[in-house]
């Protein structure tokens, strides 16, 4: 008997090895291993249910993290942006023809009459890029914080998202009604503070008047739900591709909503309250360097040791009438965001893709 037990002991020796490291495993895991995982998992689901430990920590970190990169994402695609929305702006202002006049313009009074045309249209057009820089900086974090948030979702549409920001670009399409209220405005707020080409202004009365002309254009354009029939008219419904234009609408009803806010309007009165200071600072050193240089005699612009009042006045058009050229640098508020959008505009992937990348 043993002898036949042993033969099949050696006819069977890999299966019986097999068998023994088994059931010898499913033992010390049943009572070794098992105990031990359970107690990792009770440990895990404490820690998740006290509300603190090292993982919500990490967790909220990397949700502030993907939001500060969709910002850069959006800041970078609005300053991408700039260059096509200037020759819009410049379109819409006449500072060449304010200049002829004031050549032929005979007379004391003549001369004065066209130099307060041309004070006008310097001044508008400062404000108005100052304006149009933060609604297109603040109008693509708006897009592009919808649109990221759905991407990796069951309703994500790449396509439907591509054509969601395009939409976007009808900031251009309103320049010019833009154009024409920040005239009006800033015409009103000369008068009410009675500067005139010939005034004394330092950087504090300049930092007011762009302020203040600022928030009396956001009483025509954006203040009692007007920011999103002036940004997103209905009429940007119809422009994507009808596969896409039931998701892009849904998209669009809520970047309405974000527009109508109370709080868009305080964050944007935020935002070009910051840029008024930093386009006043900026002219003022342009100013001095241009009249007396940094370090002269002439010290700081406008002081009691100036030019004349016309020499003032002139350099005031001079520099109110360059402008322009110079918001993009001088207007951009010194938040973190807006300084990082500038190391971001180097992308070069389409919008919805950079954003997929976060």
């Amino acid at each position: 008997v043993f002898g036949r037990v042993w033969n099949f002991v050696k006819r069977h020796k890999k299966k019986l090895i097999f068998s023994t490291i088994v059931v010898g495993g499913s033992y010390v895991a049943w009572n070794v291993l098992l105990p031990k995982l359970q107690d990792h998992l009770m440990n895990m689901m404490l820690a998740k249910l006290a509300g603190g430990g090292d993982s919500a920590e990490s967790m909220e970190a990397k949700r502030r993290e993907r939001f500060e990169h969709k910002q850069q994402v959006a800041d970078a695609h609005a300053r991408k942006k700039l260059a096509a929305l200037r020759a819009k702006q410049n379109a819409n202002f006449r500072e060449e023809a304010c200049t002829a006049r004031i050549k032929e313009a005979q007379g004391k009074e003549a001369k004065l009459e066209a130099f307060k045309a041309f004070q006008v249209e310097c001044l508008a057009k400062a404000v108005s890029a100052l304006y149009l820089l933060h609604l297109s900086l603040v109008l693509h974090r708006i897009g592009f914080n919808i649109a990221g948030r759905e991407l990796g979702t069951a309703s994500g549409d790449d396509e439907a998202h591509a054509a969601f920001l395009q939409t976007l670009d009808n900031l251009e399409e309103c320049s010019a009604r833009i154009a024409d209220a920040i005239r009006k405005v800033v015409r009103e707020c000369i008068v009410e503070t009675s500067v005139a080409p010939t005034t004394l202004v330092g950087q504090m009365t300049l930092e007011k008047l762009l302020t203040k002309a600022s928030r009396e254009a956001n009483k025509e354009l954006l203040a009692g739900s007007k920011a999103s029939a002036l940004l997103l008219p209905d009429e940007v419904n119809e422009r994507p591709p009808k596969a896409q234009q039931k998701a892009v609408k849904r998209l669009l009803d809520e970047a309405r909503d974000y527009l109508d806010s109370p709080q868009f309007l305080q964050v944007f009165e935020v935002a070009t309250t910051r840029g008024a200071t930093q386009m006043s600072r900026g002219l003022e050193q342009e100013i001095t360097q241009a009249v007396g240089g940094a370090g002269t005699a002439l010290g700081r612009w406008p002081n009691s040791s100036a030019p004349s009042r016309s020499s003032r006045a002139s350099a005031w058009t001079t520099a109110t009438a360059t402008t322009p050229r110079r918001t993009s640098r001088a207007a951009s508020p010194r938040s973190p965001g807006l300084r990082s959008s500038a190391r971001a505009c180097s992308s070069k992937m389409p919008a919805h893709k950079a954003l997929r990348a976060a």
